[in-house]
Protein backbone atom coordinates (compact mmCIF):
# COMPACT_ATOMS: atom_id res chain seq x y z
CA UNK A 1 0.00 0.00 0.00
CA UNK A 2 1.57 2.78 -1.37
CA UNK A 3 0.97 6.41 1.14
CA UNK A 4 -1.21 7.78 -1.23
CA UNK A 5 -3.31 5.50 -0.64
CA UNK A 6 -2.51 5.01 3.23
CA UNK A 7 -3.39 8.52 4.24
CA UNK A 8 -6.52 8.43 2.18
CA UNK A 9 -7.58 5.39 4.77
CA UNK A 10 -6.98 7.14 7.17
CA UNK A 11 -8.81 10.21 6.44
CA UNK A 12 -12.01 7.88 5.96
CA UNK A 13 -11.70 6.00 9.01
CA UNK A 14 -11.31 9.45 10.89
CA UNK A 15 -14.28 10.61 8.86
CA UNK A 16 -16.26 8.07 8.82
CA UNK A 17 -15.91 7.40 12.57
CA UNK A 18 -16.65 11.13 13.11
CA UNK A 19 -19.96 10.65 11.12
CA UNK A 20 -21.01 7.21 12.44
CA UNK A 21 -20.68 8.43 16.01
CA UNK A 22 -23.15 11.38 14.93
CA UNK A 23 -25.46 8.49 13.68
CA UNK A 24 -24.93 6.60 17.08
CA UNK A 25 -26.23 9.51 18.93
CA UNK A 26 -28.74 10.28 16.82
CA UNK A 27 -29.92 6.90 17.42
CA UNK A 28 -29.67 6.29 21.44
CA UNK A 29 -31.54 10.09 21.31
CA UNK A 30 -34.64 8.74 18.95
CA UNK A 31 -33.94 11.25 15.66
CA UNK A 32 -33.11 8.37 13.72
CA UNK A 33 -36.11 6.27 14.21
CA UNK A 34 -38.22 9.15 14.03
CA UNK A 35 -37.19 10.05 10.58
CA UNK A 36 -37.52 6.74 9.08
CA UNK A 37 -40.79 6.24 10.92
CA UNK A 38 -41.89 9.33 9.59
CA UNK A 39 -40.68 9.05 6.24
CA UNK A 40 -43.95 7.72 4.40
CA UNK A 41 -42.70 7.38 0.69
CA UNK A 42 -39.54 4.81 2.19
CA UNK A 43 -37.11 6.96 0.06
CA UNK A 44 -34.83 7.50 3.53
CA UNK A 45 -34.76 3.33 3.16
CA UNK A 46 -33.10 4.22 -0.55
CA UNK A 47 -31.18 6.68 0.50
CA UNK A 48 -29.35 5.37 3.40
CA UNK A 49 -28.48 2.02 1.14
CA UNK A 50 -26.74 4.02 -1.31
CA UNK A 51 -25.34 5.87 1.73
CA UNK A 52 -23.66 2.54 2.74
CA UNK A 53 -23.19 0.89 -0.67
CA UNK A 54 -20.97 3.93 -1.73
CA UNK A 55 -18.65 3.86 1.51
CA UNK A 56 -17.87 0.48 1.69
CA UNK A 57 -16.93 0.88 -2.23
CA UNK A 58 -14.87 4.00 -0.85
CA UNK A 59 -13.20 2.21 1.29
CA UNK A 60 -12.49 -0.85 -1.05
CA UNK A 61 -10.48 2.09 -3.29
CA UNK A 62 -13.16 2.70 -5.50
CA UNK A 63 -14.26 6.58 -5.35
CA UNK A 64 -15.19 7.93 -8.72
CA UNK A 65 -18.72 7.86 -8.09
CA UNK A 66 -18.99 9.63 -4.94
CA UNK A 67 -19.90 12.65 -6.35
CA UNK A 68 -22.76 10.63 -8.23
CA UNK A 69 -24.24 9.17 -5.09
CA UNK A 70 -24.11 12.13 -3.53
CA UNK A 71 -26.11 14.04 -5.99
CA UNK A 72 -28.71 10.86 -6.01
CA UNK A 73 -29.10 11.21 -2.71
CA UNK A 74 -29.73 14.73 -2.51
CA UNK A 75 -32.31 14.14 -5.77
CA UNK A 76 -33.97 11.31 -4.09
CA UNK A 77 -34.41 13.76 -0.76
CA UNK A 78 -36.46 15.90 -2.88
CA UNK A 79 -38.43 13.42 -4.49
CA UNK A 80 -39.06 12.43 -0.99
CA UNK A 81 -40.27 16.12 -0.12
CA UNK A 82 -42.64 16.31 -3.42
CA UNK A 83 -43.94 12.93 -2.33
CA UNK A 84 -44.90 14.23 1.27
CA UNK A 85 -46.31 17.45 0.00
CA UNK A 86 -48.68 15.56 -2.23
CA UNK A 87 -49.99 13.23 0.54
CA UNK A 88 -50.63 15.92 2.83
CA UNK A 89 -52.63 17.46 -0.33
CA UNK A 90 -54.32 14.38 -1.52
CA UNK A 91 -56.50 14.24 1.86
CA UNK A 92 -57.37 17.63 1.79
CA UNK A 93 -60.99 18.00 1.18
CA UNK A 94 -61.29 21.26 -0.50
CA UNK A 95 -65.20 21.72 0.16
CA UNK A 96 -64.63 21.34 3.82
CA UNK A 97 -62.72 24.14 4.45
CA UNK A 98 -65.87 26.79 4.81
CA UNK A 99 -66.02 25.11 8.48
CA UNK A 100 -63.18 25.13 10.94
CA UNK A 101 -63.35 21.56 11.66
CA UNK A 102 -62.90 21.01 7.63
CA UNK A 103 -59.56 23.47 8.10
CA UNK A 104 -58.34 21.34 11.12
CA UNK A 105 -58.74 18.64 9.16
CA UNK A 106 -56.88 19.96 6.67
CA UNK A 107 -53.72 21.17 8.53
CA UNK A 108 -53.95 17.84 10.11
CA UNK A 109 -53.31 15.79 6.43
CA UNK A 110 -51.11 18.68 5.55
CA UNK A 111 -48.29 17.78 8.62
CA UNK A 112 -49.49 14.03 7.84
CA UNK A 113 -47.20 14.86 4.69
CA UNK A 114 -44.65 16.98 5.68
CA UNK A 115 -43.16 14.57 7.87
CA UNK A 116 -42.81 12.47 5.31
CA UNK A 117 -41.30 15.25 3.34
CA UNK A 118 -39.02 16.71 6.15
CA UNK A 119 -37.48 13.61 6.78
CA UNK A 120 -36.60 12.64 3.42
CA UNK A 121 -35.01 16.01 3.13
CA UNK A 122 -33.55 15.27 6.06
CA UNK A 123 -31.77 11.81 5.37
CA UNK A 124 -31.21 12.82 1.48
CA UNK A 125 -29.09 16.23 2.64
CA UNK A 126 -26.96 14.13 5.53
CA UNK A 127 -25.97 11.25 2.99
CA UNK A 128 -25.23 14.05 0.48
CA UNK A 129 -22.93 15.80 2.91
CA UNK A 130 -21.47 12.87 4.44
CA UNK A 131 -20.76 11.70 0.64
CA UNK A 132 -19.67 14.63 -0.59
CA UNK A 133 -16.94 15.30 2.47
CA UNK A 134 -15.52 11.49 1.69
CA UNK A 135 -14.95 12.33 -1.17
CA UNK A 136 -13.04 15.75 -0.34
CA UNK A 137 -10.95 14.41 2.25
CA UNK A 138 -9.71 11.44 -0.07
CA UNK A 139 -8.18 13.81 -2.25
CA UNK A 140 -10.65 13.49 -5.30
CA UNK A 141 -11.52 16.91 -6.90
CA UNK A 142 -15.51 17.45 -6.40
CA UNK A 143 -17.33 18.07 -9.07
CA UNK A 144 -21.33 17.86 -9.36
CA UNK A 145 -20.48 19.04 -13.24
CA UNK A 146 -21.00 15.57 -14.83
CA UNK A 147 -23.45 13.91 -12.22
Amino acid sequence: MNTTTSRATAKLIVLNTIFASGVIAATILGYTQFVFNGDGSYVSYLIAAILVTSLAAAFAGRRSHLAQAAWLCETLGFVGTLVGITIGLSNVDIAALSSPEGVIAAGNSLFGGMATAFCSTITGALAMLWLWSVEKVTGRKVSFEHA
